[in-house]
């Protein structure tokens, strides 16, 4: 599957924000500035999600590869209340936008996946805004983020910075295993900092 530079632009910025993210959660969660600069991880990898459906040769290691990795990471995203956690709802949708037929088993089971419906309904938006009609993606968008506030959650609106904004560099896309397998890996390294501090 080969990112253009947008797609690569986006994947990096969910990594880095998702790091900042984590580090708040483990390291210093009175920092929440942190947490709100995190925020801006999730629509990333749902962005990344709706043009890995698109690009992807085969859709079926697709999938298996992010269950695959939701599955690996449940030991450890358990211990922060996250069972099933981000990669399951990034299955679901993506199964969503491959297979229309898939949209309400989805919507039934993403209950019980992080970041639950609103996820999935924020994923919808971000298809429709990249793939459809980016103003009423965008519309969307806000307003199902705009319906968060005063959680933090609300602060993942800035998300539309990146994925608006032209890209005009050459941008190297992080190699496939590198990008799920620090997805586990990142936290239980944060994880045992925390144990030391």
């Amino acid at each position: 599957m080969a990112y253009n530079n947008k797609t690569a632009l986006i994947k990096w910025i969910a990594v880095i924000t998702m790091t900042i993210d984590h580090i708040g959660y483990y390291l210093f969660p009175s920092f929440l500035f942190l947490r709100v600069i995190g925020r801006i991880a999730f629509p990333c990898f749902l962005y990344t999600t709706v043009k890995g459906v698109k690009e992807t040769r085969d859709f079926r290691k697709y999938l298996l590869r992010l269950v695959l990795t939701g599955v690996v990471s449940m030991p450890i995203t358990a211990q922060t209340g996250n069972f099933f956690n981000i990669l399951f709802t990034l299955a679901l949708f993506a199964l969503s936008i491959k297979d229309y037929r898939f949209i309400l088993p989805a919507i039934l089971l993403v209950h019980f996946t992080e970041y639950g419906l609103y996820g999935f309904l924020m994923g919808w938006t971000i298809y429709v805004l990249s793939e459809k009609h980016a103003g009423a993606g965008i519309a969307l968008f806000l307003l199902v983020n705009a319906l968060q506030f005063p959680s933090l959650q609300g602060f993942a609106a800035m998300a539309l910075i990146p994925m608006l904004a032209p890209v005009t560099i050459a941008v190297r896309p992080l190699p496939k295993w590198a990008g799920y397998a620090y997805y586990p890996l990142h936290q239980i390294v944060l994880m045992l900092i925390a144990r030391l501090m």
